[in-house]
């Protein structure tokens, strides 16, 4: 059983006046540490071994879970609004594996938890294996591993009627298939348009509460996103002309599983930074960022069914060709699927291989699942 966060609330005399002090996202063990009459707590570094200012003289200490806080204001009427203040400072995010593979969505788990953000619970929803029928009478099943563009947006229009009833839920939510995935698009006019209508009708219902938003974004998408902010950057072609800033000449690439995703992640991240093709015109100068995509050869499935030796050199193989086949330096290398997470030092490797090692280490790998999290979070905070 996951452990939950706690909560210690200590209740205080101070003058005629009554004082609730709230410690939270302490996990359960350390807050059950925590007494009234002698508060330190080492699970707070900033605070580590202190004792807590406000509390040595505490009239009661209630122990709870942050899933109770919403229970416990009626201890006293003065409570109720600190008690809102507190719980409101989390955020939730859902991680989705649009596909049947809950060995994919474990690998995950310990990625997030190694970035370490206290004050935002994450929780995965992996495809059921139930089907789907869609109102013109098509039987869509859940995808075990998402192999093409139109497995994608197979698995969008299955896993769309099992997450949308979760929106309320949650702050943000990431779509960890690295494709262009419908189910993005999806959840976001969803989203929209339950704002919309909350607005008009006065009501805060469907979506629980609106004093904040809620945002959605793919693996894909924050990995290019987090590439373009890693290698752009202007300078000056020399210090004595003002005028002539020129952009870094550095590009970012895919390395990804089967071949058939390089035509399809070329398409996408062309539309993505250029627009969509009816609007690009003649011109693709955006994608000159762009160094292209290489392959394993391997299935995101065959990832975790392959000896990891092979699954590295094909990793490591791949990136080599794809820094080496590149025109412009490359300074930053996408991860091009989930189930690759963790597997950085394979494209280090590649890196190191085709830049040698000073200059292979300098190169980004940019994670999307770890992109991901990080875009939605600083999202959820900035209120964007």
């Amino acid at each position: 059983m996951d452990e939950k966060l706690g909560m210690m609330v200590f209740l205080q005399e101070v003058g005629q006046h009554a004082r609730m002090t709230v410690i939270s996202g302490l996990p359960d063990r350390d807050t059950r540490r925590v007494l009234a009459g002698q508060v330190t707590s080492d699970a707070l570094p900033e605070r580590k071994g202190q004792p807590i200012r406000g509390c040595d003289r505490a009239l009661r200490c209630i122990y709870t879970t942050c899933d109770d806080i919403q229970h416990i204001s009626h201890l006293q009427p003065w409570t109720a609004g600190v008690v809102e203040m507190a719980a409101s400072t989390r955020f939730s995010i859902l991680i989705i594996n649009p596909n049947t593979s809950t060995h994919m969505t474990d690998a995950l788990k310990p990625i997030v938890e190694n970035l370490h953000y206290p004050d935002v619970h994450f929780d995965y929803f992996t495809a059921p294996a139930t089907p789907v029928t869609l109102p013109d009478g098509r039987v869509v099943d859940g995808i075990p591993s998402i192999n093409s563009g139109d497995d994608a947006a197979r698995s969008a229009l299955h896993c769309r009627p099992f997450v949308e009833p979760l929106i309320p839920k949650y702050d943000g939510f990431l779509v960890a298939c690295y494709s262009a995935h419908p189910l993005v698009g999806m959840l976001r006019h969803t989203i929209q348009v339950l704002e919309a209508k909350a607005r008009q009708d006065g009501s805060t219902s469907l979506l629980g509460s609106l004093r904040r938003r809620k945002y959605v974004t793919g693996i894909f998408e924050a990995s290019v996103s987090a590439s373009l902010m890693l290698i752009g950057a202007f300078r000056l072609l020399d210090d004595w002309n003002l005028h002539h800033k020129v952009q870094a000449p550095d590009t970012f690439g895919i390395v990804t599983t089967g071949s058939v995703w390089k035509p399809e992640l070329t398409k996408a991240v062309t539309e993505m930074i250029a627009g969509p093709a009816e609007k690009q015109g003649q011109s693709a100068s955006a994608t000159t960022r762009f160094a292209g995509v290489e392959t394993t050869g391997l299935t995101a499935g065959e990832l975790h069914d392959t000896p990891p030796d092979e699954v590295r050199r094909r990793i490591s193989d791949a990136t080599e060709r794809l820094l080496k086949g590149s025109s412009s330096p490359v300074g930053a290398v996408c991860m091009g699927c989930a189930g690759m997470a963790g597997m950085e030092q394979a494209v280090r490797e590649g890196c190191i291989k085709a830049y040698g090692e000073v200059e292979g280490h300098n190169v980004h790998i940019v994670d999307g699942v770890v992109a991901g999290i990080g875009l939605l979070v600083n999202a959820c905070k900035a209120g964007f």
